[in-house]
């Protein structure tokens, strides 16, 4: 049983990943044209910040929803992904605007993965909620 679990969660991860990567690709190249910190208007970046935020955030919740009673377990792995391939990109020199705006997208991006996730659980009752403290 627990090898079904892990193998179910693992793939809603992958699923909801992609998913996450296509929605960005056709954001920031399809819609926008390409986004880059050197070639974009500040309006540009902020429209792909928010749109990629959205992007990070439905992929969040396939992946919660796909996982069923994995809860939180997908977002935190791919929020691990993002600090792994943010870091890659720095180190290797492939990410294209200054180290704060990358750290800055990385860390809006897991944001809204998590915030994402947790709506999902909330809005579906996945979740227990704890009753305010008297």
């Amino acid at each position: 049983m627990r090898f079904k679990r892990a193998l179910r969660t693992t793939a809603a991860i992958v699923v909801g990943y992609a998913a996450m990567v296509i929605l960005i690709t056709i954001v920031q190249e399809t819609w926008l044209g390409g986004v880059g910190w050197h070639e974009s208007s500040l309006h540009i970046l902020a429209l792909a910040g928010f749109l990629t935020a959205v992007s990070g955030a439905i992929g969040a919740v396939i992946a919660t929803a796909l996982s069923r009673a994995c809860g939180r377990i997908p977002a935190i792995v791919m929020s691990s992904l993002i600090v792994l391939e943010t870091t890659a990109l720095v180190l290797t020199g492939k990410a294209s605007g200054p180290l704060w705006f990358d750290i800055l997208a990385a860390a809006s991006l897991i944001a809204a993965i998590l915030i994402g996730a947790e709506l999902f659980l909330r809005l579906t009752g996945s979740i227990p909620r704890q009753s305010p403290a008297v």
